[in-house]
């Protein structure tokens, strides 16, 4: 068995605080702090999707919607250990199915430029010009 049959994707899976502070942690090197995740998830998000490796999660992205005909990936983050081995590839195109059977129309992500063609999208995302300002 691969290190890719072992994941578990699953659409709103159940996640803890601090799950994925501990995921958000490891992949983006920093210190651990416990957020408050699962109450924004519950308010702002049309979906989530999780991938884990036996009990353990190795995957996250979270899509928040305005309400409307457009939904936002956020979140993308897979733990280290499990980088290069297709979470990261399973959590976007899990999204970009759920999304489709919703009723959203757009589907957005930013990215940065040095990512390329948002390699785990194999080109399904059109580039576009948009803006950020840290507040």
């Amino acid at each position: 068995m691969t290190a890719r049959d072992q994941h578990s994707t699953v659409w709103r899976g159940p996640v803890t605080d601090q799950e994925l502070s501990r995921l958000h942690a490891a992949a983006f090197a920093r210190d651990q702090e416990l957020e408050s995740w699962v109450e924004r998830l519950e308010r702002y998000s049309l979906g989530w999707v999780t991938v884990r490796s036996g009990e353990l999660l190795v995957g996250f992205c979270n899509i928040i919607t305005d309400g409307g005909r457009h939904a936002f990936l956020l979140d993308v983050v897979v733990d280290p250990d499990h980088q290069g081995t297709g979470v990261g590839k399973s959590l976007v195109h899990r999204a970009i199915e759920e999304c489709r059977s919703s009723s959203v129309d757009w589907l957005h992500v930013d990215f940065e430029a040095d990512l390329g063609s948002f390699s785990m999208t194999e080109g399904l995302f059109r580039r576009s010009t948009a803006g950020i300002l840290k507040v």
